[in-house]
């Protein structure tokens, strides 16, 4: 007889199903392509997930509450948008300022082990860039008045329009590329938002050189735009007592996040002088210890048990 396996029993693996949802949903949708692509890695430990949870929830209740007590006075939206840009413009300045010291105060055996979490950083932030300009160079280059000015400003002002003289085959794909565009407009709006988040959020990805200049550069650089504002008084039509308010307790929550994050960081065994990977801390070692004297004293526990 022949040993052939019925169909049936064949079951598909259950893996493979889900990473093919997964890699789709990727694709599909914005905010998770944005964060496969700028969301820096997130530890092992459940401490770190349960951080990471604590900064994403603390930035949607923020924007949410800034939404409901702000939407009358000014638009919400643009201005958020406007701040989230001057902070990711403002971390890419300062950028170099905390490498330099991070790679001075390193000792010197060690700071072969930053060039990969620096390497990691260009990339990203080279990929946000593109995909930040790319909308704007577009629309600049169709209009004939792309320059340095208008890309390092963000302004974008015609003088005339768009003009597009096409025939025949040229006209069939000029159409073909217009109703692409527009399908894709959405998708791409949703990702450029998101990629602004990503770069504003982690300082431009100051965590990727080493794990404590992320609660400490992007807490710093928050600290820095909010003091600007509370100086200039850039209340946007806002009141004064929101305003402040608003500021403040943003300014609060953030603060007393990063201070956890630190300290956690540390407990850990993270060192800015060891480099970026973790140390061994006081209480692993005694750990360690603790586990060989009872790995080294089980035969002889077990041999006195059995007699």
């Amino acid at each position: 007889m022949s040993a052939v396996q019925p169909q049936h029993d064949r079951r598909p693996d259950p893996d493979g199903g889900h990473a093919a949802r997964r890699v789709i949903a990727t694709v599909l949708f914005p905010w998770m392509t944005a964060k496969f692509l700028f969301k820096p890695r997130v530890g092992p430990l459940r401490k770190d997930r349960m951080l990471d949870r604590l900064a994403f929830w603390r930035s949607v209740v923020g924007l949410g509450v800034i939404l409901i007590a702000t939407s009358r006075y000014q638009d919400v939206w643009a201005n958020i948008i406007r701040k989230a840009m001057e902070t990711g413009r403002l971390a890419l300045v300062l950028l170099p300022l905390p490498i330099l010291v991070i790679f001075i105060v390193t000792r010197s055996g060690r700071r072969r082990q930053l060039l990969p979490g620096v390497l990691l950083l260009i990339g990203r932030a080279v990929l946000a860039l593109a995909f930040f300009y790319l909308p704007i160079v577009l629309i600049l280059a169709a209009a004939g008045e792309l320059n340095i000015d208008s890309l390092a400003n963000g302004d974008v002002e015609f003088q005339h329009d768009i003009d597009v003289n096409a025939s025949g085959t040229a006209a069939l794909w000029l159409l073909a590329a217009i109703g692409l565009v527009i399908v894709l407009i959405p998708w791409f709006l949703g990702f450029w938002y998101c990629t602004i988040y990503w770069a504003a959020r982690t300082g431009f990805w100051m965590g990727d050189i080493h794990p404590l200049l992320a609660p400490i550069g992007t807490t710093s650089l928050m600290l820095l735009i909010s003091g600007q504002e509370i100086i200039a008084r850039d209340t946007n039509g806002v009141p004064d007592w929101l305003w402040l308010t608003l500021n403040l307790c943003g300014a609060a929550t953030a603060l007393v996040l990063a201070v956890f994050e630190y300290r956690h960081l540390r407990s850990t065994g993270y060192r800015f002088r060891n480099g970026p990977e973790p140390a061994a801390t006081d209480s692993d070692s005694r750990t360690a210890e603790v586990e060989v004297a009872i790995g080294a004293a089980g035969p002889e526990t077990g041999r006195g048990n059995a007699c």
